[in-house]
């Protein structure tokens, strides 16, 4: 993305990125991701081509994007700071109340996009980078024998195939359920 997003944005630069973010999920509710294109988007979003490009590389760019405006509504921040006990409940109940939060996009979206296609192949790489970032920061090194990121892999990995199973491929389970199925799952290094 070509605006640091750390940094404050003005209100224009944020009604800008709203209006692509806005344009780029209601598109998705009527179409597949392949199928949209710069100009539908720009259309849309009542922007020129070169507003798109002075924001984003290019749609994979602007999902990116959308990602991260829909990550940042997930409670992560405290993960590095609970019990270790905990942390892999923490985290699986953040991201699961972010994919319930956006159930009725998330069907909608479904009905336009499988999950074997670009969108969630974005989506999954989205979900365990940031799970792998989470995590990799809150593993306790010394408990293990093994990398901490390697330990972060195993788990964001993990975290990712309950969620997927849960929620993309449409196996609804309680929250217990995810818990015990991460856990067991995670056995050997829980």
């Amino acid at each position: 993305m070509k605006k640091d997003l750390n940094a404050k944005l003005t209100r224009g630069a944020q009604r800008t990125l709203d209006a692509f973010f806005g344009a780029m999920t209601d598109l998705l509710q009527d179409k597949s991701f392949a199928d949209i294109s710069v100009n539908e988007l720009c259309e849309r979003a009542g922007y020129p081509r070169a507003t798109f490009y002075n924001y984003f590389e290019d749609r994979d760019d602007l999902l990116g994007y959308c990602w991260t405006v829909l990550s940042a509504r997930a409670n992560l921040t405290d993960l590095a700071s609970s019990e270790p006990a905990h942390r892999v409940d923490t985290a699986l109940d953040a991201m699961a109340d972010l994919l319930e939060s956006n159930e009725g996009l998330l069907r909608t979206v479904l009905e336009h996009n499988p999950p074997e296609g670009p969108l969630f192949s974005s989506l999954h790489m989205f979900i365990e980078g940031r799970a792998r970032e989470i995590m990799g920061a809150c593993v306790d090194r010394d408990r293990f024998g093994l990398p901490a990121d390697l330990i972060a892999d195993h788990y964001a990995n993990t975290l990712m195939l309950v969620l997927d199973w849960a929620y993309l491929r449409g196996h609804a389970l309680t929250r217990e359920q995810l818990h015990a199925y991460a856990h067991a799952l995670l056995g050997g290094l829980e």
